[in-house]
């Protein structure tokens, strides 16, 4: 799998690293044009951060391996989700995760 974009509606990148002296490697989704499309421009720009979900996976076609899948979202969504009333934008995060599970990811 390439570094690169696969979708043109997404960006998945590979990282390839080494944490106390393990390889680790995982995948990051950036996910801003998803946000963008299903809630009409209200998230999907701005700021970025890592979503806290972890519990997703995507298979590496090198190593046949199933790798993290690390979600980069943006900090509006993130922050509206994570407070007192998440309202439209837990609906459109998961809108956003049903539409990254056609395209191949695994929740575990």
């Amino acid at each position: 799998m390439n570094d690169d974009s696969i979708y043109d509606d997404i960006h998945l990148t590979k990282r390839k690293t080494i944490t106390n002296g393990e390889k680790y490697n995982f995948y990051i989704y950036k996910m801003l044009s998803l946000e963008k499309k299903f809630s009409n421009g209200k998230f999907g720009k701005g700021d970025t951060v890592i979503s806290q979900i972890k519990n997703y996976r995507l298979q590496d076609d090198e190593s046949e391996d199933m790798l993290e899948v690390k979600l980069k979202c943006s900090k509006k969504i993130d922050d509206t989700i994570n407070g007192f009333t998440p309202g439209d934008s837990k609906k459109i995060f998961d809108k956003c995760l049903k539409d990254l599970e056609k395209r191949g990811m695994v929740k575990v």
